[in-house]
């Protein structure tokens, strides 16, 4: 499939230029006017981008693909699966899942489908394997295997520290857990991470500091999400972004540019700073609906925000395809309204997953007889009777 996207401002990473982009098949091929002769050789459906910024698709790193814990009540307070509608609508177009701290009525295998599932259906999936619990649950009988033999995992996590409602893990154990992680990546060619959630106990990080101390790990392997719980812990996560771990800001509360104005004042290392949706209580468009409303409401610029939503966050779990509009890059590619901020087209992996701010979801399955579908759209008519 070849898409032109014409006549808007792309991002190239640090400013809006005004160049047409050319998408082959899955990737970027160009950026720049085509010749006249390629257009009427080649089938080629073109996107009229007036008055658009186009930015790489947003890269969610934290999220709850099927679905939260019931924390707040009972089984009934689980929330749902994330539906593909719900990541499209906001130009997401990579998403990171993992469990959390339910391991036993949420499981890796449905994870693993709901990742496939995504995949199929147009954009790029992946999950942690394990949850809380030190050592992880896996599906198969290591960290490291699952690793190098699932497609879909590209580390452990999400590892919690600092936590009520999790033992804090004994070093040999957490090590254990991030070097397998290490080395299964190292062996398959994947990225190895190991995703830790910080609680809000009194010790913070001091967990991580004595693995560092006593184990030969690399920070850059580290991504550490909930940040934003404390002053306190913010300062902590400063010190760990300066020793090279990737630090992340979740956006369960909506409470993004407050912390993000905390980071700024302790001088935190702009490069090593993530958002993630945290998505469950909400939908991974809260990435969208947030840099949104801090650019509108808040005024950040948008050319300083975009790399925490975007090519910080490919550089944190080593996706070299992602986070960028550049020739042979992955063809992911958020198009919205400069004044505005509305969303307009949205492709994924050479797919045009939203056309003129309409969902366009090419490999929907037929019908079902629910009442919202998969992708979270509500049916049209109500069957007769």
């Amino acid at each position: 499939m070849f898409i032109y996207l014409q006549k808007g401002q792309y991002f190239d990473g640090t400013q809006f230029l005004g160049q047409d982009i050319f998408v082959s098949g899955t990737s970027i091929s160009k950026i720049g006017k085509l010749e006249a002769a390629t257009l009427k050789d080649l089938e080629i459906e073109s996107l009229d981008c007036t008055g658009c910024y186009l930015i790489p698709g947003l890269i969610d790193p934290h999220l709850h693909l099927a679905g939260g814990s019931g924390e707040i009540g009972g089984f009934h307070s689980q929330s749902m699966s994330i539906l593909l509608s719900e990541a499209v609508a906001g130009g997401v177009t990579t998403l990171i899942g993992t469990i959390g701290v339910d391991t036993t009525t949420k499981s890796m295998p449905e994870l693993i489908a709901r990742c496939k599932a995504f995949n199929e259906l147009g954009l790029t999936a992946y999950c942690y394997t394990g949850g809380y619990d030190c050592p992880p649950k896996t599906l198969t009988d290591s960290v490291r295997n699952d690793l190098i033999f699932i497609p879909e995992v590209i580390g452990v996590g999400e590892l919690a520290i600092a936590d009520r409602r999790a033992p804090e893990p004994d070093l040999k154990d957490l090590a254990k857990a991030c070097i397998d992680s290490y080395v299964g990546g190292m062996l398959a060619n994947k990225p190895g991470i190991s995703h830790i959630h910080v609680g809000d106990g009194n010790r913070r990080m001091q967990t991580l500091r004595d693995l560092m101390e006593k184990h030969v790990v690399l920070p850059g392997n580290f991504h550490i999400t909930h940040i934003g719980r404390s002053e306190a812990l913010i300062k902590e996560a400063v010190e760990m972004a300066r020793r090279g771990c990737y630090v992340d800001l979740d956006l369960w509360d909506r409470d993004f540019s407050y912390w993000y104005q905390v980071y700024l004042e302790m001088k935190g290392p702009l490069d090593q700073l993530t958002v993630s949706s945290d998505a469950s209580k909400g939908p991974p468009a809260d990435l969208w609906y947030e840099l949104r409303t801090c650019v509108l409401k808040h005024g950040f610029k948008l050319e300083d925000l975009l790399k925490h939503f975007t090519s910080n966050t490919a550089q944190a779990l080593k996706l070299s395809r992602k986070g960028r509009l550049a020739v042979g890059c992955d063809a992911d590619i958020a198009v919205f309204d400069k004044q505005t901020f509305e969303m307009k087209h949205v492709i994924s992996r050479g797919q045009i997953l939203m056309k003129d701010g309409k969902l366009n979801f090419i490999n929907r399955p037929p019908e079902s007889r629910r009442e919202f579908d998969v992708y979270g759209i509500r049916k049209e008519k109500d069957p007769s009777i």
